[in-house]
Parts: C-alpha cells; sequence; structure tokens
C-alpha cells in the first residue's frame, strides 16, 4: 500500500519537489566515473519510487508491536535527493543511539535506488540532517566507500528539505527574547512536530491497530533516550501531553549543545537547519 497516516508520523513527511542549490569545488576535476556536479544534478533530477516493509524491534519497549501487518507496506516517491533526505531523517541518532530501526528498509532500498541510477565506483554520497552546529541530535545515510588517500575529490553539495517545519526565522526571535533558552525551545519544538506531528498522531494512535501500537512504541523509545520515564498516554488529548514532555527534555539537551559552543544566542539561531538536509557528493579518478 502507499504512504498513509502512519509514514507521517513515522517521519515519512512527503516534501514536495524542491529548489536546490548545488555548488561546486574543484580541486582537480575528475575523470572516469563522473563529475560530483553531474551526479548532484543527477539527485536533483532523477525521481524513484521505493518499496519497503517497516520492521520494529519488539521487546525494546513494553508495547506490544505486531512483528508483521499488511499496514507495515509502504511505497515513498520523490527525486532521489528527497529519498536521501527523508533516509537520513529516518535514522536519527541521539547521542550516537539511534531512536529506532523500524525504517532500516528504507533506507536500504533508497541506498538501492540511488546506486541503480549513481555508478557506484568512485562515488560517495553523504545525507546528513543535523538540526544546528554541534548537534548531538543528528541523522545520517551514506551511500558509496570512502575515497581513497591521494587521490584529488570532486565535490557538489545539495540541500533538500528535511520535512521537519523551518524555524530559522522563529529562532531569530526566539533569540532576541529569551537568549539560547529561546533557541533551544525553537528548535526542539521543530523537531518534536517533525516526529510527532499533533493532528496526524492522534489519528494513528487512536484504537488498538498495529498503527496505534507503533506510535505508542516510538513514544516509549524517544521518551526513555531523552531520560523521560514517565510513560506517555496518548488517549484522550494525551498527545499534547507527552509532545509537552519530549519538548521540554529535548530543549534542555539542545541549551546544553548550544551552550558548549559558546557560540551567542544570534549566532546560535543563525545555524539552525531544522527544515534542511546537506547532500554531500564525492568523485574521483
Amino acid at each position: 500500500m502507499t504512504s498513509t497516516v502512519l509514514d507521517a508520523v513515522l517521519c515519512l513527511l512527503l516534501v514536495s519537489a524542491a529548489v536546490v542549490t548545488v555548488t561546486t569545488a574543484t580541486p582537480q576535476e575528475p575523470t572516469g566515473e563522473g563529475r560530483a556536479g553531474d551526479v548532484a544534478s543527477t539527485l536533483t533530477t532523477t525521481t524513484a519510487a521505493v518499496n519497503y516493509t517497516l520492521t520494529p524491534r519488539a521487546g525494546t519497549t513494553r508495547v506490544e508491536v505486531p512483528k508483521r501487518a499488511a499496514s507495515y507496506d509502504r511505497t515513498s516517491h520523490g527525486t532521489l535527493a528527497e529519498l536521501l533526505a527523508r533516509a537520513a531523517v529516518a535514522r536519527i541518532e541521539v547521542g550516537d543511539d539511534r531512536l529506532w530501526h523500524a525504517r532500516d528498509g528504507y533506507s536500504r532500498a533508497v541506498a538501492r535506488a540511488v546506486r541503480g541510477a549513481v555508478r557506484a565506483n568512485h562515488t560517495r554520497i553523504t545525507a546528513v540532517w543535523r538540526p544546528y552546529p554541534e548537534s548531538s541530535v543528528v541523522g545520517r545515510i551514506v551511500v558509496g566507500s570512502r575515497p581513497p588517500p591521494n587521490r584529488g575529490v570532486h565535490a557538489a553539495t545539495v540541500e533538500t528539505p528535511s520535512g521537519f517545519p523551518t524555524t530559522r526565522e522563529v529562532s531569530r526571535r526566539a533569540a532576541r527574547s529569551n537568549g539560547v533558552d529561546g533557541v533551544a525551545d525553537v528548535v526542539a519544538d521543530g523537531i518534536v512536530r517533525g516526529l510527532f506531528p499533533p493532528t496526524r498522531t492522534r489519528i494513528a494512535a487512536g484504537g488498538s491497530s498495529p498503527s496505534a501500537a507503533l506510535v505508542s512504541h516510538r513514544y516509549r523509545r524517544v521518551s526513555r533516550r531523552l531520560g523521560i520515564t514517565r510513560s506517555p498516554w496518548l488517549a484522550d488529548g494525551g498527545v499534547d501531553d507527552a509532545n509537552d514532555r519530549l519538548e521540554s527534555a529535548l530543549s534542555d539537551r539542545i541549551a546544553r549543545d548550544l551552550r558548549a559552543t559558546n557560540a551567542s544566542a544570534t549566532s546560535a539561531a543563525e545555524g539552525v537547519r531544522v527544515g534542511r538536509v546537506r547532500i554531500v557528493v564525492r568523485t574521483w579518478p
């Protein structure tokens, strides 16, 4: 089946066709497998559909999640750059610990699609979602091997939407009114709204379907990673309360990260990139 409400709740907010910027830096023009700019252009113009199945890891929380259900089958459409961006967000880590593995199949399907369109030899593609500089919350996917040492590398950079709310302008206002803590609150709100969109989450969490179990499982995974001991109650308006607790815990972590850089609140706000994923293409002879 195609993407459903659960897809949105599981961080697959489908992004529309994006205007992307490609910049190149060429210390040495490579030969053979293709230039980085050409590969970047392929990523932003080639569309694909990837099929995958959600595979939640039972036993990592106390929620009984079915290992297999018809509603777990998915299809995602988009440019290769958009698919890579969604795959990067799907692999979010907090302090080097993955939040969940239910969408590992999606990452593998995207990597296969990219390799089918781009000659993998002499090419490495890295998509990174980093919501602010020096963030301990990050998502990343890599396709291809590392370039060999002593080899000239050609690089190109693409930026495409992450599917999360864009928060830079709001961050600037928060920096002026409440300093670093204000920036941290805005970033945390954007991340939680991206992970658990309130309206879609309320719909998916209702009832006793596999979708509802997955949502509850996912909340508990994130809550545990952020040090929240109280189990979320999602019924009867509980989604808003659960999101508020996640935002508070995440804001504390983000504020610590920002202060560790010794950057001013204004500089911290300028570095906010919740709504963007950076894709770097490297090629070599």
